[in-house]
């Protein structure tokens, strides 16, 4: 029955197995239905090159190269409106035989260096990215694209898509799209080398400034790099911007990878999901096969996550106030403008974590400020007075810095440690010097 030729199969249905070898001519692949994985034993050859097939179906094999040209003998055949040859006997395949790649004398077929493809789940579908060339595989984060270095230096930048609505808001507000970049590059394979880090920067910006610094481990003993910095950038349309960089570095036996992730620092953790995903679903060749990095339930990296999910603190005020304040303009660019910046994080986390610490500072900042900004205009005109103002302010400054050896655990402990160094003050600047006065007096009037 001619009109069932070309139909039918096997009886079941195969998976696909999309890959980066190119419909080029001479190419056999599998023959499919609309759904990708209704492969089963029909098959078709390339008579000529078709790039748009490539990744849309599976390509297992290709003619030996150089034989004659009966694939365009069989291409040439008369048909009829089904595209069934006239006469059967000469579209008939009389004998077949299978020659493997690494026994022959044949180069390999051609390839793509990557495949991007949709992967069904239930429900729903992740897209699927490998690079033959540099032997990887990851998931690309749920609406993200992937934009792809090409060449023999690898390199892949994921950003938010369009339908990626909140990353786009966050985008138009701060100027930048965030990015995972992954890069790959030779590794030094000296016996004693192990992962070597350049920090990824910025183009434009300061020097990197490195928050967190780890070497760990995986259970089957390789080992990852993985540096949180952050990074200044001046002048910019929006004015002065702060990057947030994460960055993993790992290696196998030929390469050095690095997965990392920028931001701006205020939406730093919004996104930081789409850098854990890549990390989860990350493979590479290892002991001649494709696995799974398995860094991502390192406690190390999980600790590390989380601490990047927490909301940015503001940054640490200047050695010294802007306007008038005598302790910090007494201080300032000396070797006690640590400990002022030390008693500072001691209010900040200590003092005003407490309602009696807090109702103190009010006060005495509404009477310290009353008087504290002419002084500290009079100490930048005459030095010799800045000087003093120093002098008489150090033992205040060093018995302040005891609270930094105590344990606060409530606003009784606060009380207790506050009245105390009020009275060891007390006692410093007007107990002792009336002592002294009093003696130096009672011995004049001995004399």
């Amino acid at each position: 029955d001619r009109s069932l030729w070309g139909t039918g199969g096997p009886g079941y249905e195969i998976r696909e197995e999309f890959n980066t070898l190119q419909h080029d001519r001479g190419i056999v692949s599998m023959a499919r239905s609309a759904h990708p994985d209704s492969a089963g034993s029909q098959f078709f050859i390339m008579t000529k090159d078709s790039p748009q097939l490539d990744g849309q179906y599976t390509a297992f094999g290709r003619l030996v190269p150089g034989l004659p040209n009966v694939l365009d003998d069989i291409a040439n055949l008369r048909t009829d409106s089904n595209n069934a040859p006239l006469d059967l006997l000469q579209a008939r395949i009389i004998t077949a035989k299978i020659l493997e790649p690494y026994n022959s004398a044949f180069s390999s077929p051609d390839r793509n260096q990557s495949i991007t493809k949709k992967v069904q789940l239930n429900p729903g579908h992740k897209v699927v990215y490998h690079n033959s060339l540099h032997n990887i595989t990851f998931d690309v984060p749920y609406r993200w694209a992937l934009i792809e270095a090409t060449g023999k230096q690898f390199g892949v930048i994921i950003e938010p898509d369009e339908t990626e609505h909140n990353a786009i808001a966050q985008a138009e507000r701060s100027g930048f799209m965030p990015k995972v970049v992954v890069t790959t590059e030779p590794r030094d394979l000296r016996e004693d080398a192990g992962v070597s880090t350049a920090y990824f920067s910025v183009e434009g910006g300061e020097d990197p400034k490195i928050l967190s610094n780890y070497v760990f481990e995986s259970d089957d003993g390789r080992k990852a790099h993985l540096i949180t910095t952050t990074q200044d950038l001046h002048d910019t349309e929006r004015g002065d911007v702060q990057f947030k960089i994460i960055q993993l570095t790992f290696i196998n036996s030929e390469f050095q990878y690095s997965i990392i992730y920028v931001n701006i620092t205020e939406w730093f953790r919004y996104e930081l999901s789409a850098f854990t995903q890549t990390v989860d679903n990350f493979e590479i060749m290892i002991d001649g096969r494709m696995q799974p990095i398995n860094f991502d339930d390192n406690p190390i990296f999980e600790t590390l996550m989380d601490v990047a999910k927490e909301k940015p603190e503001p940054e640490p005020l200047p050695p010294a106030r802007v306007g008038g304040c005598l302790i910090a303009t007494a201080t300032y660019g000396s070797e006690l403008a640590p400990q002022v910046q030390l008693l500072r994080e001691i209010r900040d986390n200590t003092v005003l974590q407490t309602q009696s610490g807090t109702s103190f500072m009010t006060a005495f900042n509404q009477f310290y400020y009353s008087f504290s900004p002419a002084i500290a205009d009079y100490e930048r005109e005459n030095t010799i007075f800045k000087e003093t103002v120093k002098l008489t302010l150090t033992p205040l400054l060093v018995s302040l810095t005891l609270l930094q050896h105590v344990d606060i655990d409530s606003e009784y402990d606060m009380l207790g440690y506050g009245i105390g160094i009020i009275l060891l003050n007390i006692g410093m600047y007007f107990v002792a010097p009336a002592v002294l006065i009093t003696k130096i007096r009672s011995f004049y009037k001995l004399q």
